[in-house]
């Protein structure tokens, strides 16, 4: 494991965004936000028990990651991890204008969709409300 418990990578999410419901982002105080998020997909009653969640990642191979993760990592983590992984992210700072950084090319028994900004992934749990604002067809 590669990481420093001194430094945090949480960083809140914009107001916009956050009001749409859609996104877990976990506080933390380290830089695993990539992990945690995982977990939070797989396991997302376990969160406020701290032992269940260090047990959680061992079990899904993410102590053995290299944090912080860099969105280059992720093709190779898919494999590693044996789950497909989406990310998204925003170019303002309300979080209006979202779009995809990296959509998987692989077959996976489970999809994840990650949200990432500032150094920071977050789990997207429902996709539908997270873009319910889009235009289906640009003008």
């Amino acid at each position: 494991m590669d990481h420093e418990d001194s430094e945090s990578d949480f960083r809140l999410l914009p107001k916009f965004l956050k009001s749409k419901n859609a996104i877990l982002n976990p506080t933390n105080n380290d830089q695993r936000s990539f992990g945690y998020a995982i977990l939070y997909y797989f396991h997302p009653s376990d969160w406020k028990n701290n032992l269940q969640i260090k047990d959680h990642l061992i079990k899904h191979g993410l102590d053995k990651i290299k944090y912080p993760v860099h969105l280059e990592d992720i093709s190779m983590l898919e494999n590693q991890l044996n789950i497909r992984i989406n990310v998204f992210s925003f170019i303002d700072k309300g979080g209006y204008k979202r779009y995809s950084l990296y959509i998987s090319k692989k077959y996976k028994p489970d999809e994840v969709n990650l949200l990432y900004w500032d150094g920071r992934f977050a789990l997207i749990k429902y996709m539908s409300r997270l873009f319910s604002d889009a235009r289906k067809y640009a003008y």
